[in-house]
Parts: C-alpha cells; structure tokens; sequence
C-alpha cells in the first residue's frame, strides 16, 4: 500500500508591488524555489503590518540601492514593528522595456512605471522622446495595467518576470544607464519566529551614540579592535528629535566571539545607548566592484 504523501508546504512571502515586481523576484532568489505565494503589498508599512499580523511567514523588503541609497523610512519600520533579519540578497536590477505582442519601439507612445525605474533608465527615455512618461506607483504593476487593459501603444519598464506573468513582449532588455544596478533586499521575520543560525556570520544593529565627544568613534574602534569588518554605517532622524540620529551598523566576522565580544564591551563601557540587534544571519554574497 502506498504510503499517503505529505502535502506540499508552499510558503506564503510578502512583497512590495505586486506578482513579479522586483520584490519578487528577488524572493525567488533568496528561497530558491519558484513555488511562492505572494502576498501582494501596496507599500511597506502594510508589509510589516500584515506580517506581524500572521498573514505572511516572512517578506522581502528593500533597504538599499547601489545607485539611489538607503531607504531610510524601512530602518524605522523595522524597529517600529519589532521584526528581525535572517536573511539578505542582492539583487541585479535590470530593466526591461515592454508592451503588448506585435508592436515595435517606434509604435510606443507612452511608457509607465515607478519613478526610480524610469529616472534609472533616463539615457533610453532621452533617445526616445516620443515616448511621454507616465509614473505609476510599482513597475510590474505598469506592465500588469497594460495587459488588462489591453493598451496599444503603451509601454512598461520592468523585470522580464513581468513580461512572462502578464504575457507581453519584451521590446527592449537591459536599457538601465547604469549595468551596476543592484538592490540590497532583507529576509525579515517577527521576533518571535526568529531562530539563531549556525552559519550566521552578519549582523545588523542599532544604536544611539552617548552625547559625548568621540564616543561614535570609541564604538568604531571597538569594533576593529575585535576585527569585525563594518560593511555599512547608515545614520538615521530619531522622530520627535530634531538633528539627533540613530545608528545603523552591518557587522561581518570570521569569529562570531569577536562579536560577542564587542557587544558587551561597547555596552559595558557605556558607549551607546539604545542597542537593538535586528539579526544574525548568513551574509549574501555582493556584487563585485
């Protein structure tokens, strides 16, 4: 007799923007799967919302652009809601013009998408004036409007996964001006759900400086005296604080005591105030330079 087979568990991922958004596809990436479902989110706050309500079991969530920066409101979100970090993905952003099948480049009279992805794609626009820009609130939702709608003449800019999941035809691939485009996307979870890793070798901090001359100084050098490598430093508006600012530190180690080690120290020593870990986890793999 055959056994029963164990039904299928596909996880549900939240995103920002809609199916094959750039969110997306880098949720694809990260799990490795190509069976998700999505749980469409029309900005972040509703992402982390529906997440700490359950209605998700993680969700991606930009943090920053190699071209445009941080995305400073997602730090505030994430201490805001208490969630944390397990995971990280660098994502290549290319974009790609698109419209419904049969039409050339010169029959496009109007092309839409987010505002980032069309001032990303400035030079092919500059080419192109004949082409009056419309923006519009996510890129994979421009290419799905265009399929419902069913419009001649209209054309979007974004990920060949939209041109697959809405049917429309690919008219022009890679017409970013910048080929080193990448999206630092965060693998978020509520607190309670987060579980320590072994391969853990990041971590992602948070922390106010004590009002003391020199004291961010003192904090950075603990961290190199216990050779942890600071990949990033992002400072951020404390709300209701005028010109006071938090600070977001990602550590890298070889030895995950070291960073033990200058946890307790910065704090022993009464360096900083405020000191959030947002998560441990494996680090992703950046792009080289």
């Amino acid at each position: 007799m055959n056994k029963p087979q164990t039904p299928k568990i596909i996880p549900k991922i939240g995103i920002r923007g809609v199916k094959a958004s750039f969110h997306d596809v880098a949720a694809r990436k990260f799990f490795g799967v190509q069976d998700i479902q999505e749980l469409e989110c029309p900005s972040f706050r509703d992402l982390c919302t529906r997440l700490r309500d359950r209605e998700a079991d993680s969700c991606m969530m930009a943090i920053e652009n190699s071209i445009a920066g941080s995305i400073l409101t997602n730090y505030n979100l994430l201490e805001t809601f208490g969630l944390k970090i397990f995971g990280e993905v660098y994502l290549r952003i290319e974009m790609n013009l698109m419209a419904l099948p049969g039409q050339r480049i010169e029959d496009i009279r109007m092309v839409q998408s987010h505002p980032m992805a069309l001032l990303q794609c400035d030079e092919f626009l500059a080419n192109h004036p004949q082409m009056k820009i419309i923006e519009a609130t996510d890129t994979a939702d421009s290419a799905k409007d265009i399929r419902e709608k069913n419009l001649l003449g209209v054309a979007a800019i974004a990920s060949r996964l939209a041109a697959e999941a809405y049917g429309l035809e690919v008219l022009g691939a890679g017409i970013e001006t910048n080929k080193k485009n990448y999206t630092r996307f965060l693998a978020i979870c509520r607190a309670e759900d987060s579980k320590s890793s072994a391969l853990a070798n990041k971590a992602s901090i948070r922390f106010e400086a004590v009002d003391q001359p020199g004291s961010l100084g003192r904090v950075l050098e603990v961290f190199s005296q216990n050779s942890l490598n600071m990949t990033k430093i992002q400072s951020v508006p404390l709300l209701g604080r005028p010109y006071e600012y938090s600070f977001h530190v990602d550590l890298e180690w070889e030895d995950r005591s070291h960073f033990d080690k200058a946890m307790e120290s910065i704090q022993a020593k009464k360096l900083v105030i405020n000191l959030i870990l947002f998560g441990e986890y494996p680090k992703g793999t950046r792009p080289s330079a």
